[in-house]
């Protein structure tokens, strides 16, 4: 899983320069703002490094389904809280495997329930061919996919509709921004690792930044090594930029937080905020502090414990 496979990679190198040469030409010729940090008013960091880690009360099951979208079997890996509460609805976090990969080797690797607990049901997708389609703007058989995922998930168990997560690891982190870009009100926030923005979507907002129709404001946390190889540190950061900028946040304005490889845009939109967070010495894979930090930050955009 910390390799891609080595049939992926021109693919996936190819993913990844496309995705470069976007935040390249939304600043050519343009410099990037400038933006000065300061600290946040006492008590209110975005990131407080204050919640712990909910290891579940007993071992989660783990499920191992199948969806038809349209004459396709998709498989997804669902883990659920041992003892499920039948009156309660239950957040759902979507976690998208890299190239090369499967929801099996992401789960495996990065398990977002060592950060979640019993609080949420996390479903791990396998993508056609071990890949993401990104950029297939009507009709994307993934996007499909995710939303099959959710309604065969709600026939065994109660989701709550309104919080829905999605983060993903370097492809898979492409994958949770276009499913941002395309279906935002699907939404409450996401999380992306090694990844990058959406690039060659339909329309483009006022300053150039690619556009998906109907799309809105999204929280997003963008988890960037400065040593990766794969998807350049400018992939991240532009990730984090692109969100702040749809969701008006302060564009050359952020803030500390207890993570100090993280920093938040300030004046963003209620519930839309936007973090950076820069780790020193990562290469292409996740920071080991990935889950706890994204799963406080979908806290932050009102995920239910």
């Amino acid at each position: 899983m910390r390799r891609l496979h080595a049939a992926f990679r021109p693919r996936f190198a190819a993913k990844a320069l496309a995705g470069a040469a976007v935040a390249v030409a939304c600043h050519t010729g343009d410099k990037a703002p400038e933006v000065h940090v300061s600290d946040p008013a006492p008590g209110s960091a975005l990131l407080s490094a204050t919640l712990p880690a909910l290891v579940p009360a007993s071992r989660p099951r783990v499920l191992v389904r199948t969806v038809a979208v349209g004459s396709v079997a998709r498989r997804y890996l669902l883990v659920v809280p041992a003892h499920v509460d039948p009156a309660r609805k239950y957040p759902i976090v979507l976690f998208f495997h890299g190239d090369g990969g499967d929801g099996t080797g992401m789960q495996r690797n990065v398990p977002f329930e060592s950060a979640s607990g019993d609080s949420a049901i996390v479903a791990y997708p396998d993508g056609i061919g071990r890949t993401w389609d990104l950029e297939t703007t009507h009709d994307n058989r993934d996007i499909a996919f995710v939303e099959a995922l959710l309604t065969d998930v709600e026939h065994d168990f109660t989701i709550d509709r309104t919080q829905v997560f999605a983060t993903g690891y370097s492809s898979g982190g492409f994958f949770a921004n276009v499913l941002a870009c395309q279906r935002s009100s699907m939404l409450r926030a996401i999380g992306s690792n090694a990844g990058g923005a959406p690039y060659h979507q339909l329309e483009t907002w006022p300053n150039q930044f690619p556009k998906c129709p109907g799309e809105a404001p999204v929280a997003a946390i963008a988890l960037h090594g400065d040593n990766d190889m794969g998807v350049t540190l400018d992939s991240g950061r532009f990730t984090a930029e692109y969100w702040a900028y749809i969701d008006g946040c302060t564009m050359t304005e952020m803030e500390t937080t207890a993570y100090p490889e993280c920093r938040a845009y300030k004046g963003c939109k209620p519930g839309k905020d936007v973090v950076f967070c820069k780790v020193p010495g990562l290469n292409h894979w996740v920071w080991d502090k990935a889950a706890k930090v994204t799963y406080e930050f979908f806290r932050r955009e009102g995920m239910t414990p």
